[in-house]
């Protein structure tokens, strides 16, 4: 399915009716600080879930396994944050939607159901140098020294 040109058009419009519609009911500034604060509070939870969803990425990795599904959730979740940075509450909307773990999930799901995205999930591991933590002693990584050491004080106790 192509994304028409139009709809670029017609979303902009419709997001500033929806705001003069919410500017009417509760006022102009009222509805000016809700736009503020959904862009504040959204940023602070896209960086609370970026964060969440690199850690398990990583952890992925380290296992010698490719991320491929939390890549894609991270890429919902800064598409969210980018819904969250547009003012208006129709793109606040989808905003948050992406933003919701579950929804999210389920939203993943049937895309990659669909055939939209996809995923490549192979029994074998991903290995690489760079993720390995134990190996490469020619370049110093987790080698042990041993030695004695005296610390001197830099004062002499008197």
């Amino acid at each position: 399915m192509r994304f028409p040109f139009w709809i670029f058009l017609l979303f902009p419009a419709l997001e500033l009716v929806v705001l003069i519609k919410v500017g009417g009911y509760i006022g102009a500034l009222n509805t000016l600080a809700l736009v503020i604060l959904g862009m504040v509070a959204g940023m602070a939870v896209v960086r609370r879930q970026g964060f969440r969803t690199m850690l398990k990425a990583r952890e992925k990795m380290t296992h010698g396994e490719m991320p491929a599904l939390e890549m894609l959730e991270g890429l919902m979740i800064a598409l969210g944050g980018v819904f969250l940075m547009i003012p208006g509450f129709i793109t606040d909307f989808f905003g948050v939607a992406l933003l919701i773990p579950p929804l999210r999930k389920v939203l993943l799901r049937r895309m990659i159901k669909s055939g939209r995205w996809q995923t490549q999930q192979s029994s074998t591991t991903f290995e690489g140098d760079y993720y390995r933590e134990d190996i490469d002693s020619n370049r110093g990584i987790n080698q042990t020294f041993e030695g004695e050491f005296k610390r001197k004080d830099e004062k002499k106790s008197q």
